[in-house]
């Protein structure tokens, strides 16, 4: 009798386990590549903003002769006279592009947190007028100056709103310290959930450059007996977003610092000059009568823009800046 011819049977274990671990070990090889691809994508797409910012900010410049002023209002010496209430470089940057209420920048803005300006110079008294209302809307009259419609008349957008990611403060930190919670902030594209229900990125950090001082050269001894409101004279002042640092993580606050403002004078002010000298420069002018060479940041004459990137946290390696260290 002839025996039946058996079928081809399955794939036995072995050949099983075998092909799983070579997808496993393809997956293994595809999923870094493919972060890596994700976080370049980033990047790409936090340099376009920042080319939104730029092309803004040199239109700001254009009509008004001078970039927006970056300096902490509180840390003034003395501390503003109008509104003492922290205002600093990134919250400045976003009223510079958007407005203080979105509604576009006004051109006689004092830059304070509350949209107050003292007009006649004089302080306190009638020429202190309202020039944004950014918790009741701008349809309440400003006597002194203007009508509500006159007001957003002369109002300026120097950049989309599609492209600014302006949120309010308290959209991003839990815990907004001093800052007036309705200030808005631009936010770079490494968008997280917040607690507040937005999904935001982390806060543009703006530092204008003081054209008046030559040299980006930290020394304690600029510092004074007052650390938080002394003035250096570097071309770049870390004070500048200090208090904003110091809200530290928007969601746990400051159970996590970040790496650029730890609390530690000294070396917070030095890894913000690690970051910002032009190492080329400082190499080119070594000599034995001045073995450190020249210190000089990157953009001395216009502005420094910083993204906290991937990670959230400033002063950390993946960071993204508005220039390309090791170029010009």
């Amino acid at each position: 009798m002839n025996r039946q011819k058996r079928g081809k049977g399955g794939f036995t274990i072995v050949e099983l386990l075998t092909v799983m671990g070579v997808i496993a070990l393809l997956i293994g090889l595809l999923v870094p590549a493919l972060n890596m691809v994700k976080d370049y994508s980033r990047e790409i797409q936090q340099k376009a903003q920042f080319h939104s910012i730029d092309v803004g900010l040199e239109m700001f410049k254009n009509d008004f002769g001078v970039y927006p002023e970056s300096d902490e209002n509180s840390y003034r010496v003395p501390a503003h006279p109008i509104d003492p209430t922290y205002y600093c470089g990134a919250t400045k940057l976003a009223e510079a592009m958007v407005g203080l209420d979105l509604l576009g920048f006004h051109p006689k803005s004092g830059f304070t947190a509350s949209g107050l300006n003292d007009l006649d110079g004089v302080g306190v008294g009638a020429g202190v007028v309202q020039i944004y209302d950014a918790i009741n809307g701008i349809n309440v009259p400003n006597v002194y100056v203007e009508t509500g419609s006159q007001n957003i008349d002369v109002r300026k957008k120097y950049i989309d709103l599609e492209h600014a990611n302006a949120y309010r403060i308290d959209d991003i930190y839990v815990n907004w310290g001093s800052f007036n919670r309705y200030n808005f902030l631009l936010c770079d594209v490494y968008a997280k959930k917040r607690q507040s229900g937005k999904k935001t990125g982390m806060p543009i950090l703006y530092y204008r450059a003081r054209t008046a001082y030559k040299f980006q050269n930290y020394l304690w001894s600029d510092l004074g007996s007052d650390q938080n409101a002394a003035q250096n004279d570097d071309i770049y002042n870390y004070w500048d977003n200090e208090r904003l640092l110091a809200l530290g993580d928007p969601e746990q606050g400051t159970t996590i610092l970040h790496p650029l403002r730890t609390g530690t004078v000294v070396d917070d002010l030095q890894r913000f000059e690690e970051m910002i000298l032009n190492k080329q420069v400082q190499t080119a002018t070594k000599t034995a009568a001045f073995p450190d060479g020249v210190k000089r940041p990157y953009r001395a004459d216009s502005y420094i823009l910083i993204s906290a990137g991937k990670d959230g946290l400033y002063g950390t390696a993946d960071d993204v800046l508005n220039f390309e260290k090791g170029k010009e």
